[in-house]
């Protein structure tokens, strides 16, 4: 797979995540965040996983709940990035 695959595939799987969340808070079914980012069923699972253990890191948190959310967010995605993005130089 080349790298230009590799990036969109790492983005495809980052909007994924956000799209997943959505499914799983009720804003729209799985299939359509699915068909949303563009993965196939697999990878979408895999996405889906990801978003669910970021909604259950999410539960108890009452204060700063956005900066919560993009900190978990960011430890979720954070594989996808380093594939899609010259990651060194946002360390």
């Amino acid at each position: 797979m080349s790298a230009q695959n590799v990036r969109k595939d790492s983005i495809r799987k980052v909007s994924g995540v956000l799209a997943a969340v959505c499914a799983r808070k009720g804003e729209m079914t799985k299939e359509e965040a699915r068909e949303l980012c563009g993965l196939s069923e697999s990878e979408f699972e895999e996405v889906y996983e990801k978003a669910g253990r970021l909604m259950a890191k999410l539960e108890n948190v009452q204060a700063a709940k956005m900066d919560r959310f993009l900190e978990h967010y960011a430890k979720e995605i954070e594989d996808y990035v380093k594939d899609a993005t010259h990651f060194w130089l946002l360390t």
